[in-house]
């Protein structure tokens, strides 16, 4: 069993690099395309160009991952079923489960490495592209330096607040006012200041005023020229860069949740995107699963060709139910940690169901 395990593994990663390494050189030479139009219309140096492929090699690498699983088990167990291999298998009394034990291992195994790509490095590689193309490259400056005007939020369930600006990534809010009310929602004191900024890890006001409402309808105020308040937020709360959602790490989104159930504000988009985090690097161990039973069944007539139409068949319909599942999640049709598994359960129940069927010829 061990020179036999060798030898499918063997066949098996010499098919998946170069599957590998195939697609993710095609997907980046497409890519690249309209990339280095933009690159060259604003003058940008070569040192940036490379920085921004090689930070982009690492997100086509992730999404090729699947792809590739599933067309190296295609291929490799085609080859094999050409040259008469699984009928020699199926003479020695070896299962088809155990003969391809050692391929879906491999398959758990790039999940895994996809999970931890996707926890850390995947999302910091789009969001290193945004920065380069977005903000190097198309605007030239920072975020830093925009502006949000009048932005109005609420502090746990008795604050409000009000910021006519938001500026420096979001360490100086402008021009501050909040409103405290007490449990019958009548209006206890208020802030209002110059300036909030955000300064050795904590918030200060700057020149303000802090007015207390009595019961009596009289009121007092209190001028002040700094005053620390325990606001729980951070900078980036406030001044979030132009990433898309699904950029955004696990960390991230998880805060953002946080922030938004505190506030009674609706997070299901998030959550479902947070859970997705966790769903998708499972393709790779489903494609495998996958993937088998069409090696074996299909193996004598699988050319390179054809091989590359069904995987790129079976990748485009996982991605449909993904996407499917997501929008369903986000629509509120099925809870999030459902809809982000929806296609990962289609999957693992249609592959088992074809893997054990292929057992049992």
């Amino acid at each position: 069993m061990k020179i036999l395990t060798r030898h499918i593994m063997g066949e098996y990663l010499k098919i998946y690099f170069l599957s590998l390494i195939s697609l993710e050189a095609i997907y980046l030479v497409i890519d690249s395309v309209e990339k280095i139009k933009n690159f060259l219309a604003h003058h940008a140096p070569w040192s940036m160009m490379g920085e921004f492929f090689a930070w982009r090699s690492i997100e086509v690498g992730f999404r090729v991952i699947p792809m590739s699983a599933l067309l190296a088990t295609i291929l490799a167990l085609g080859i094999a079923s050409k040259n008469h291999e699984i009928t020699a298998i199926r003479a020695a009394g070896i299962s088809l489960g155990k003969a391809t034990f050692p391929i879906i291992l491999f398959g758990g195994l790039l999940s895994a490495i996809e999970l931890l790509l996707n926890l850390w490095l995947v999302p910091h590689a789009y969001q290193t592209t945004d920065v380069i193309m977005e903000e190097r490259i198309s605007q030239g400056a920072g975020w830093s330096n925009q502006v949000r005007m009048n932005v109005w939020f609420r502090h746990g369930s008795r604050e409000i607040f009000r910021i006519a600006k938001i500026e420096d990534g979001g360490r100086l809010l402008d021009h501050v006012t909040i409103y405290h009310k007490n449990r019958t929602a009548s209006l206890r004191w208020t802030i209002e200041a110059k300036s909030l900024r955000y300064e050795n890890g904590g918030w200060i006001f700057y020149e303000g005023v802090r007015t207390f409402f009595h019961r009596n309808g009289t009121l007092t105020t209190a001028p002040f020229a700094t005053f620390p308040f325990p606001l729980d937020r951070r900078p980036t709360d406030f001044f979030i860069r132009k990433n898309h959602l699904s950029h955004l790490t696990y960390s991230e989104l998880s805060r953002t949740i946080d922030l938004l159930k505190a506030n009674g504000l609706p997070h299901t988009t998030f959550t479902v995107l947070r859970d997705g985090v966790l769903a998708f690097p499972a393709a790779s161990f489903l494609m495998v699963l996958f993937a088998i039973p069409f090696g074996i069944r299909e193996g004598r007539q699988v050319g390179i060709a054809r091989g590359f139409g069904v995987a790129l068949l079976l990748s485009l319909s996982y991605w449909t139910l993904y996407s499917m599942g997501l929008a369903l999640g986000r629509g509120g049709v099925i809870p999030p940690l459902l809809a982000a598994w929806f296609a990962n359960i289609v999957v693992f129940i249609m592959g088992l169901s074809l893997l054990s069927s292929v057992n049992r010829v």
